[in-house]
């Protein structure tokens, strides 16, 4: 028993830094469109203006926020007087 509970450990353990590792806070954030992710709003890591839509598989569209920020939280463009920079990797 003590053993299938070190290997659970373990195995969320591996799967929590795995999980971390997808995301660069170098890079531009620019995502992967699969069919998965079709319709989503990525940040764009780059320019607070901008943020990348996959509307479609395969390379993501860049969409410009006109005169206002993306916010990454509600995935939505805001007047700069509600926007707020968050870490680019949570």
């Amino acid at each position: 028993m003590k053993a299938a509970l070190v290997f659970l450990f373990l195995a969320l353990f591996v799967a929590a830094v795995h999980g971390a590792s997808d995301c660069d806070p170098d890079g531009n954030g620019k995502p992967t469109c699969q069919s998965g992710n079709i319709g989503e709003r990525f940040r764009n890591n780059w320019d607070p203006t901008r943020y990348w839509l996959c509307a479609e598989a395969g390379e993501p569209q860049v969409v410009l926020c006109d005169q206002t920020g993306y916010d990454p939280v509600s995935k939505e463009c805001v007047s700069w007087s509600e926007w707020s920079w968050y870490p680019p990797c949570p």
